[in-house]
C-alpha cells in the first residue's frame, strides 16, 4: 500500500558559522585545509546503496557522475562533455570526457552500465526505484524492480566514452537526476576485487571526483584531500577537506570559537547567542522534514484520522520557535527553492498548498477529521507511538508534534527514541 506522508515543515535552511579557514589540524600544515564539523558520520561510501544526506555529500566530493550542480544549483557538465537526445526524446547518448579513477584507470561508459544494473538488481539498494517510472523513466526499470531479474536496463555502453539510456517514456527531468549519487558509475574491476568491503573504509575506495577519501575513523574524523588525477583539478582551490564528527552543536561552536573548526552547524538553543555574530550565516537546503504513517497500524489506515493529525500540527509554531533555524513552512512535498514550475517561477509558487491555514482553523478541522475517525473505528481513545531519532533538531520537533497532536481529545501519543545507525 502506498504511503501517503504529513509534512511537518518545509525545505531546511542550515544555520552555520562560518569561518576563513583558520581552523587549525596536523594536516593544514601541508597547504590549504579546511575544517568542518558534521553531526552524523557517513554511514556508506557506496554510491550504490547510500541513502542519507551526510554519505551522499561526501561521495559528491570524491565520485562524478554524468551530470553536476553548479554554485547556483544549475545542473552542469561533470563527467559527460555533452549529451544527444532523440527527436523522440526516449534516447540520451551522453558523451563522456577523458577522466580517470584516482587508481589510474579510465573512467567509461562501462563504469555507468555495471553500476545502474547492480543497483537496481540489488535490494540493498533504497534508491533503485529512482530508475522506474517514479524517477529516471528508463526502459526495463520498472519490469525489473517488480522482479525480472533477466532483463537488463535499456543502457549500453556503445564504447568506452560513449554511453546510451533508453527511456520507456519521455522525462523532462532526466537530465537532472543523473546528478544523484545512485547514478554515479562504479568500477567493476575494483569493486569486485574489494567485495562486501566497497564503500566502507577509506582503503576500500577510488575516486574519479575533486576529492579523495584518504583517512576514516568511524564516528570521529574523515579526511579529505585533492584528487590530482582529476579532470579539472586545476580548479579545486582547497587542498583538503577535515570533517570533524561532533554530535554536539555546542561542542563545535566552541571548536569554532577556540579556532579549530572553520565551518560548523548551529541548533536553535544556539541561535540568539551568534545571531549577531560577523560569521553567522544561513544557507537554504532542500531537505524536507514529514511524517509517515504506518499503515500496519489498525487507527492509521483510518484516512480521516491520517487527515486530523496532518491538519492539527502548527508549520509556523514549530520552525518560528521550535526549530528556529531558518526552517520555511512547505504546503506540499515539494520543498522551496527546488525545482522551477511550467510558468518559469519556483514550482513552490504556483503548486497546491495542502496546509495552509490558521492555527485555529487548523486546529478545528482536525478536530472535524478526529469526530469522524471515532464513528468510522468506532473508539473514543486512542493511543498512538511517534518513533523519533534523540537528537537536536529531531527531538524537540517530536515534542511539539507529540503536543500538537495531543490537542484532540481522546488522542495519546507515546514517545519512542530510536538511534539511526548505519
Amino acid at each position: 500500500m502506498k504511503k501517503f506522508l504529513s509534512l511537518a515543515c518545509s525545505s531546511m535552511m542550515l544555520i552555520s558559522l562560518v569561518g576563513c579557514g583558520s581552523g587549525t589540524d596536523t594536516k593544514k600544515s601541508d597547504g590549504n585545509y579546511v575544517t568542518l564539523a558534521k553531526e552524523n558520520d557517513v554511514i556508506s561510501m557506496d554510491s550504490r546503496y547510500a541513502t542519507d544526506g551526510m554519505s551522499f555529500e561526501m561521495i559528491a566530493a570524491t565520485v562524478e557522475g554524468l551530470e553536476t550542480m553548479d554554485k547556483d544549483g544549475n545542473i552542469v557538465p561533470a563527467l559527460a562533455e555533452s549529451y544527444d537526445v532523440s527527436d523522440d526524446g526516449l534516447i540520451y547518448t551522453f558523451h563522456l570526457r577523458d577522466a580517470e579513477w584516482s587508481n589510474g584507470t579510465p573512467v567509461t561508459a562501462a563504469d555507468f552500465t555495471y553500476a545502474w544494473n547492480a543497483t537496481i538488481k540489488n535490494p540493498a539498494a533504497e534508491y533503485a526505484y529512482l530508475f522506474g517510472s517514479d524517477g529516471a523513466c528508463i526502459k526495463n526499470a520498472d519490469e525489473i524492480l517488480a522482479g525480472d531479474t533477466d532483463l537488463d536496463l535499456a543502457i549500453a555502453a556503445k564504447d568506452e566514452k560513449t554511453f546510451e539510456v533508453t527511456l520507456a517514456k519521455q522525462c523532462p527531468y532526466f537530465v537532472s537526476l543523473m546528478s544523484f549519487p545512485v547514478f554515479y558509475p562504479v568500477n567493476e574491476a575494483y569493486a569486485t576485487e574489494q567485495g562486501d568491503q566497497y564503500g566502507l573504509t577509506a582503503d576500500n575506495l577510488i575516486a574519479n571526483g575533486p576529492y579523495k577519501l584518504v583517512s576514516w575513523s568511524k564516528g570521529n574524523k574523515l579526511v579529505l584531500e585533492k584528487n590530482d588525477s582529476y579532470w579539472d583539478a586545476e580548479n579545486v582551490k582547497v587542498d583538503g577537506i577535515n570533517v570533524n564528527i561532533v554530535p554536539e552543536a555546542s561542542t563545535s561552536a566552541l571548536d569554532f570559537e577556540s579556532g579549530n573548526t572553520d565551518f560548523t552547524k548551529l541548533n536553535s538553543t544556539l541561535v540568539d547567542k551568534y545571531k549577531d555574530n560577523e560569521a553567522y550565516t544561513t544557507v537554504l537546503e532542500g531537505y524536507l522534514w514529514y511524517l509517515q504513517y504506518n499503515y500496519d497500524n489498525k487507527y492509521l489506515q483510518n484516512e480521516n484520522l491520517r487527515k486530523a493529525i496532518s491538519t492539527v500540527i502548527d508549520r509556523e509554531d514549530l520552525v518560528e520557535n521550535v526549530l528556529k533555524d531558518g526552517s520555511i513552512v512547505c504546503g506540499g512535498f515539494v520543498p522551496e527553492a527546488l525545482a522551477t514550475g511550467p510558468d518559469g517561477k519556483d514550482y513552490r509558487e504556483s503548486a497546491p498548498e495542502y496546509f495552509n491555514m490558521l492555527a485555529e482553523d487548523g486546529l478545528k478541522a482536525a478536530q472535524e477529521y478526529w469526530d469522524k475517525a471515532k464513528q468510522e473505528l468506532g473508539v473514543n481513545e486512542i493511543t498512538l507511538s511517534l518513533l523519533y531519532e534523540p537528537s537536536d533538531p529531531s527531538k524537540p520537533a517530536a515534542e511539539f508534534i507529540q503536543s500538537q497532536i495531543q490537542q484532540l481529545d481522546g488522542i495519546t501519543v507515546e514517545m519512542v527514541s530510536q538511534e539511526t545507525y548505519g
